[in-house]
């Protein structure tokens, strides 16, 4: 029963952080009427899957850790990609991306390994957030942390459904912030 309420608290939560993702698109984008009737018609698409994604719980294992931790990863190697050695955060997200697409090939015939580059490329997604919003490693590592945990809840939903690790980062990012805020007030 505690499995069942976890995962639909973590659905709502990427529920909300689709909503604040349209949200900040219409606030930016106010005087447009084009934007506003797609930012309708993505709400009505966003009900309808969700009301036909299944949610269903299982037990966490030591893999979800993992996961957690190849989220970091990701995260802190793009951001030190972008930062660093002036990378663009494109460029910065996809040479990550890249790289680690090739590690299922290394080691084949693993559960855990076959995860890997899912995660770790959500964590790019992490890592290219802007320096304005993002001013250190500490912000890196604390949305990349909540990253993970969406990733690692929301792990059974959602597939085949597009920018879901975007989504994720996204969330885990205003989590980070919002977080960050209240702490500095």
């Amino acid at each position: 029963m505690i499995k069942k309420r976890v995962k639909q608290l973590t659905f709502s939560l990427i529920i909300l952080c689709h909503l604040g993702f349209l949200a900040a698109i219409l606030f930016e984008k106010q005087n447009n009427y084009l934007v506003f009737g797609f930012l309708i018609l993505a709400l009505v698409l966003l009900l309808v899957t969700y009301k036909k994604t299944p949610v269903s719980a299982k037990s966490h294992t030591f893999e979800h850790f993992l996961t957690v931790a190849f989220v970091f990863l990701g995260a802190i190697i793009t951001y030190v990609l972008h930062t660093t050695f002036n990378f663009s955060t494109v460029l910065a997200a996809s040479t990550v991306g890249l790289l680690v697409s090739f590690v299922p090939n290394l080691i084949k015939n693993n559960t855990v390994v076959n995860t890997i580059p899912t995660a770790v490329y959500c964590g790019a997604f992490v890592g290219m957030t802007n320096v304005s919003v993002a001013p250190d490693y500490v912000f890196i590592a604390l949305a990349s942390v909540f990253t993970g945990l969406l990733l690692v809840g929301s792990k059974d939903s959602f597939h085949g459904v597009g920018g879901k690790l975007g989504t994720l980062a996204f969330g885990g990012v205003v989590l980070a912030f919002f977080i960050t805020f209240l702490l500095s007030k």
